[in-house]
């Protein structure tokens, strides 16, 4: 299903069409599994957003071939910050310890 299916059911006609996509984020954040695009800032929000709900980052994959399990290990922020989000920035947040790979599973 899409967004459009619902359009008259919940009086989206009304919607702001900026508000579109972050509905898309928070419905994807709750999937029970999630693919995305490496390199895309849209996906990568989706997968923090997983993992503020305590999903598992096992269960989110990425379409390219060469990253399609980059979220299924700890890894410490490298070159490319923007390609995909990493556990530090969310395992760990609430406490006072550093986050650590033994955290991560």
């Amino acid at each position: 299903r899409f967004l459009d299916d619902y359009t008259e059911l919940v009086g989206l006609s009304d919607l702001d069409p900026n508000y579109v996509g972050m509905i898309d984020q928070v419905v994807a954040s709750r999937s029970k599994v999630f693919v995305g695009t490496y390199f895309s800032s849209f996906s990568a929000f989706i997968g923090r957003m997983r993992a503020y709900h305590g999903l598992s980052g096992k269960k989110m994959y990425y379409s390219h071939p060469d990253y399609w399990n980059e979220t299924h290990s700890w890894v410490y922020p490298h070159s490319s910050y923007s390609a995909r989000e990493f556990p530090l920035g969310w395992v760990g947040i609430d406490g006072d310890d550093e986050p650590s790979e033994k955290d991560f599973y």
